[in-house]
């Protein structure tokens, strides 16, 4: 007669019912289960017409929980379908995000100097030669750029130590130099007409972080009578973040300046400019770019899968495997951390428009699901400009 374990019979909303008539007479009943012994002799009292009403309530609870129970089981089921569909439409987008790491462009700068005057001098350098180029992991060097700069008159009483410091590296002479014509609103123009911005944006140039100090110092000085539209950032930093972007791990800061340091392509073909090239001299401004391209492609070939042609390494290296295994690099244990998926689309903390598109995509395929219109779950909104 009692109703069995997760069942509901005709007794047991009998039971319910009297429970409230039971506590009146002071039984210590709180449930149903305390009250059944109590109510088997009033059971057995009603006629079959009276226990109709209580095997109806009973049929109505059973069909109601039955398709409640069926309702979930199919959201269950359409979710495990809705599964693949979500698994596949992210590895597009993760495959959408390393088709534009691949196909991005940095550019990389360097400004040489005749040495480095003292703290008190208003003038710290003086620029004489300028080197950049334009590089995607895809395509390699695209394009290069490279000037040597009149760097005017030389502040009294350092010609000798800027001609020594200069003797030392670049060899570039401070007067006489027939090919240092450019003056600094010519240089800065071209260079400006080189790097052009991108939908109203100046994209970013890179720079190694021993050389951030001269080479943005020179910029601003040769701007003093204009602008300086670049924004100069570390090339550590980028090497980094393509490594975090392909392993989601964050490689040895010293790691990578070691690679960035290589000088196994010093005295490789097409690397110097002209004059540094005719001269036998390593020190190029134009070199120092062209080697952190190599650098990179070399580093990251086997990661990305790049094909390796002449324009990311020199003709007597693009054939020779890359020493670099993805798997024994040195990761900072100390620089692990959780980052939103968001970091994947940003380059030097600026949001792209490849963010906007495929966060608008993703909300579009979330909020056309099935989960999403059948159960009118919450719709997912975003105002992006």
């Amino acid at each position: 007669m009692a109703s069995s374990r997760g069942s509901r019979n005709g007794y047991y909303f009998f039971t319910l019912e009297k429970l409230p008539e039971l506590k009146q007479q002071g039984l210590a009943v709180t449930n149903v289960a305390n009250a059944i012994p109590y109510c088997s002799d009033a059971w057995a009292l009603l006629n079959e017409e009276q226990k109709k009403k209580y095997a109806e309530m009973a049929r109505r609870w059973k069909a109601t929980n039955i398709s409640k129970a069926f309702k979930y089981t199919e959201i269950f089921c359409l979710f495990v379908l809705n599964i693949n569909h979500i698994i596949k439409s992210i590895g597009n987008l993760v495959q959408i995000i390393f088709i534009v790491v691949l196909e991005t462009s940095f550019y990389f700068l360097n400004i040489f100097s005749h040495g480095v005057l003292p703290p008190h001098c208003n003038q710290r350098f003086l620029p004489c030669e300028i080197g950049c180029i334009k590089y995607s992991l895809k395509d390699g060097i695209i394009a290069e750029f490279h000037h040597f700069i009149n760097p005017g008159e030389v502040p009294r009483g350092f010609r000798f130590h800027c001609q020594t410091a200069g003797d030392a590296t670049h060899k570039i002479p401070i007067t006489g130099f027939d090919t240092a014509t450019a003056s600094y609103s010519v240089v800065l123009h071209d260079l400006y007409e080189f790097i052009k911005p991108q939908r109203g944006n100046w994209p970013s140039v890179y720079c190694k972080s021993d050389d951030h100090f001269r080479v943005n110092w020179c910029l601003k000085y040769m701007a003093k009578e204009t602008v300086n539209h670049l924004k100069l950032l570390n090339v550590e930093d980028l090497v980094v973040e393509l490594y975090y972007k392909k392993l989601q791990k964050e490689p040895s800061k010293t790691w990578v300046c070691n690679t960035l340091d290589a000088s196994m392509w010093d005295y490789s073909g097409n690397t110097r400019c002209e004059w540094h090239e005719k001269n036998d001299i390593v020190f190029c401004a134009l070199a120092t770019c062209k080697k952190i391209a190599y650098c990179i492609s070399n580093s990251l070939a086997n990661m990305y899968e790049i094909h390796l042609t002449a324009s990311h390494l020199p003709l007597t290296e693009k054939n020779c495997k890359s020493t670099t295994n993805p798997k024994m690099i040195v990761l900072d244990a100390g620089r692990f951390q959780v980052r939103s998926i968001a970091d994947l689309f940003n380059w030097g903390g600026v949001e792209t428009m490849l963010y906007r598109k495929v966060t608008k995509l993703f909300l579009k395929i979330w909020n056309s699901s099935i989960l999403s219109q059948k159960y009118n779950f919450t719709r997912l909104y975003v105002t992006l400009d």
